[in-house]
């Protein structure tokens, strides 16, 4: 029974879901700053809930449709790229890694309308946010994975709606500094998914996917990573020197890291001495940076 419950961990890929607590610390900390009152504990817990089961959802049925299609068994898998491999080792999991999927769905569909109940005042801003985002999680692996620009915006804008039903339903109406800064998390989780598609080219396009590194190669793939590393850090270096959100700007730590993966990347994107320490540190620029920009938010 262990041993099952340790398995379906993999299938959820566990480990990636700390982007998911990112996103939420980033959303918590801009409700913090928007509202005078005291935020009520109990519903950013369950805020979080509702995100990470959105995030299960998306795992584990991304997990079972690779699996059905025969994906799982050409993927080249890496510690950050080509799906967990759990199915492979243990078929006999397809089932409850379908219910599991579902019931994560589910589960975040229930909270979202436990709040849309509670808070009807917030219909017209929340309501379309979670059935966007409940529209991704259902269309993400059989149909935007077909479509190589949809495919690129479709984690990002996931992610993104995460940090911003968390500021709506902790903080109440948007302003356009949360447009601005949500910008971030957006393009740097368009980032996490399009390098880690670099390595699993030939058996995306066996299974029928159409990529962006498969649609305009890897060398000019690269480009947009760039430009979307370039377009995030350029937003937090205006709010440094423009913005009352100045705190947001301490996730200018990590380019660093950002800048040594260009240079692992700047001749062959391919080279797995270069693409995976690449695919380490673009993970750990996806993951930190949302959680600094909170914890600047939350201090400075």
């Amino acid at each position: 029974m262990v041993n099952e419950i340790w398995a379906l961990l993999g299938v959820v890929r566990w480990r990636f879901l700390l982007l998911t607590l990112s996103c939420v610390a980033l959303g918590v900390a801009l409700a913090s700053r928007s509202q005078a009152g005291v935020m009520e504990v109990g519903d950013a817990l369950l805020v979080l809930f509702g995100a990470l089961a959105a995030h299960v959802a998306v795992n584990a049925l991304n997990e079972w449709s690779d699996y059905r299609s025969g994906l799982d068994l050409r993927t080249r898998r890496t510690a950050f790229s080509g799906g967990s491999g759990t199915l492979v080792a243990r078929p006999h999991l397809l089932g409850r890694t379908l219910m599991l999927g579902l019931g994560s769905l589910l589960a975040c569909a229930l909270i979202g309308l436990f709040f849309l109940l509670r808070k009807p005042q917030l219909l017209l801003s929340l309501a379309p946010l979670g059935l966007t985002g409940l529209a991704l999680v259902l269309l993400y692996t059989p149909w935007l994975t077909r479509h190589p620009w949809l495919c690129l915006f479709a984690p990002g804008l996931g992610f993104a709606l995460m940090v911003l039903g968390t500021r709506i339903v902790l903080g109440g109406p948007l302003e356009g500094r949360d447009l601005l800064l949500v910008l971030v998390p957006l393009l740097l989780s368009n980032n996490l998914l399009l390098l880690s598609q670099f390595p699993d080219i030939d058996a995306d396009r066996a299974a029928g996917r159409r990529t962006l590194p498969m649609h305009l190669g890897c060398e000019k793939a690269l480009w947009v990573v760039l430009a979307q590393w370039l377009l995030a850090y350029g937003v937090l270096l205006w709010v440094l020197f423009n913005g009352e959100l100045g705190g947001a700007a301490l996730g200018l730590l990590t380019l660093p890291l950002a800048l040594r993966a260009t240079w692992l990347l700047r001749r062959e994107p391919l080279r797995a001495r270069g693409l995976l320490p690449a695919l380490g540190l673009n993970a750990a620029v996806s993951v930190a940076t949302p959680l600094l920009m909170a914890l600047g938010l939350m201090v400075l």
